[in-house]
């Protein structure tokens, strides 16, 4: 006989949705998705309530350096190595400093672009909701939304218009290659040779973004590593044209030679629009700077050695095409080809950013759909139809180079530096007197001073760590970084504003000489 017997217990209901004044269709994300939310920024006033959480997708951004490197390597292409030498040699011996300081200039607002999107995150991290359109955002968070609309539009034209002189140069190459091959008896248009260019880079488009092509970046780094070998295997088989360095002067270029110069130093080296995307799907983003810089150190370097040895070679008799100046053999059929390949690789990698702008504002998921493949087959499409008209690749590089690329480079990244940082001081003020409350705070405190101190009172002034450390004393007082970016500024508008002028009266001039595909269009 039990003395106590159990009661039959039933179990609790579980409670419903309403009870917890959620509708029944309502659904908990444990892990947002960053695709296509259009929600506005938080003003600026609620930054320091803001708590920073962090929201994960569900796939590993694990670009790791060294990958982000051949990122910007490929990005580069086969350019400055085949446009390079020519301008060199007509801006003299003037012409290597004139190129470093471009280069310089294009690395240091990298490193500026890539310190925004740092601090953005700290300042408001729904700004990572943003990642289709990472150059919209910022100005978004900055300037607000008609700058946005102005930086997207810029960058989307920036994008198209460096895709057409790919797709010009790699059909150009490939009829040289025919020609050379069959002595001048046999000639197939450059205009098939687009259309057959296209349908090679097609389905390479309908990738996603630079995560999902580690493997194309692979293959296109080892082409071109054959490409720079047959190169320089092409230029010092090559015979010599008079003596070396031959017509090449000490005397400074015209001021329209180095314009020119610019813009097509901006063209080829230019890596911003393709930055910020890159920065977000890398491991660790604060790298992203190193990896532009070790891409533009490789190109370059590799680039203006070959230049010297084909200003040594052929001095000024040298081509704006350095290719049009090698002689035919067997190496140089095989390295002109692996160029048309990889300029198809070239295209694939700069155009990612444009598409995930595009299919953010048509709200397409990341997988792939037909809606995708539809979209970047046409954008592909209207991009070789342009090029069936330009009559040759560098037509498009002033224009490109001067007008539209210069202001992404050289003057909206100061721009979002010093509006953001701005920023980031007010947010820090803000959220350190509310952590402190009514107690007295000292806003002037500076640990760097503080640090500095001891380490200044204990090194003698006349060594060379002591010079360093009140040069480094100095320049952070001065705020070398913001006076650095104002000086860029004005530069970048300057250099803007000039090539832009010029653009206007000599545009006409470059496509005076209409292109073969137009010439038979117009027959027919």
């Amino acid at each position: 006989m039990y003395l106590f017997k159990r009661q039959q217990v039933r179990a609790m209901p579980r409670p419903s949705r309403t009870a917890f004044g959620m509708s029944k269709r309502a659904r908990v994300q444990l892990t947002p998705s960053h695709q296509h939310d259009q929600l506005p920024f938080l003003s600026r006033s609620r930054f320091s309530a803001l708590p920073h959480f962090r929201a994960y997708d569900d796939a590993p951004e694990n670009l790791s350096l060294f990958i982000a490197i051949l990122y910007v390597v490929d990005l580069f292409g086969i350019f400055p190595f085949v446009t390079l030498p020519g301008m060199l040699v007509q801006l003299g011996y003037f012409g290597v400093p004139l190129v470093l300081s471009i280069i310089f200039l294009q690395i240091y607002t990298s490193f500026l672009l890539a310190q925004c999107w740092t601090m953005a995150e700290l300042l408001d991290p729904a700004i990572v909701q943003k990642r289709n359109y990472p150059y919209a955002a910022l100005a978004e968070l900055a300037y607000g939304r008609v700058v946005s609309v102005l930086v997207s539009v810029l960058l989307d034209l920036s994008i198209f218009a460096m895709a057409v002189p790919s797709v010009v140069m790699a059909a150009e190459n490939l009829e040289t290659v025919v020609q050379r091959m069959s002595g001048g008896q046999y000639t197939f248009s450059y205009c098939y040779w687009a259309i057959i260019v296209g349908a090679v880079i097609c389905p390479l488009m309908w990738l996603g973004s630079p995560k999902h092509m580690r493997g194309l970046t692979i293959i296109a780094a080892c082409v071109m590593i054959i490409i720079v070998v047959l190169l320089w295997f092409c230029l010092f088989s090559a015979p010599p044209i008079g003596k070396p360095f031959e017509g090449i002067g000490i005397e400074l270029p015209r001021f329209l030679t180095v314009l020119n110069s610019y813009s097509v130093l901006a063209f080829q080296f230019d890596i911003h629009p393709m930055l910020l995307t890159l920065q977000i799907d890398m491991k660790k983003k604060s790298q992203v700077a190193w990896a532009a810089l070790g891409g533009i150190a490789i190109t370059c370097s590799v680039a203006i050695f070959g230049s010297i040895v084909a200003a040594y070679k052929f001095g000024s008799m040298i081509a704006d095409n350095l290719l049009q100046s090698l002689p035919s053999s067997v190496p140089f059929y095989i390295m002109v080809i692996l160029m048309a390949l990889q300029l198809c690789f070239s295209v694939t990698v700069a155009s990612s950013a444009m598409f995930l702008q595009i299919e953010n504002y048509f709200r397409l998921p990341e997988s792939l759909t037909c809606k995708r493949v539809l979209i970047r087959s046409t954008l592909l499409a209207l991009e070789v139809l342009v090029a069936e008209f330009v009559p040759s690749f560098d037509a498009l590089m002033d224009v490109v180079g001067g007008t539209i690329t210069g202001p992404l480079v050289f003057i909206l990244p100061p721009l979002l530096y010093r509006r953001i940082r701005r920023m980031e001081r007010v947010h820090q003020r803000i959220a350190a007197e509310a952590s402190y409350g009514s107690l007295p705070l000292d806003l002037n405190y500076d640990p760097i001073e503080l640090e500095m101190e001891p380490l200044l009172a204990a090194t003698p002034a006349h060594t060379p760590r002591g010079c360093w450390l009140r040069l480094m004393r100095f320049l952070y007082r001065f705020e070398c970084d913001v006076s650095c970016t104002m000086a860029v500024l004005v530069f970048g508008v300057l250099a803007t504003f000039l090539a832009t002028y010029l653009n206007l009266f000599t545009i006409a001039d470059m496509f005076k000489n209409n292109s073969p595909c137009l010439g038979n269009f117009t027959k027919h």
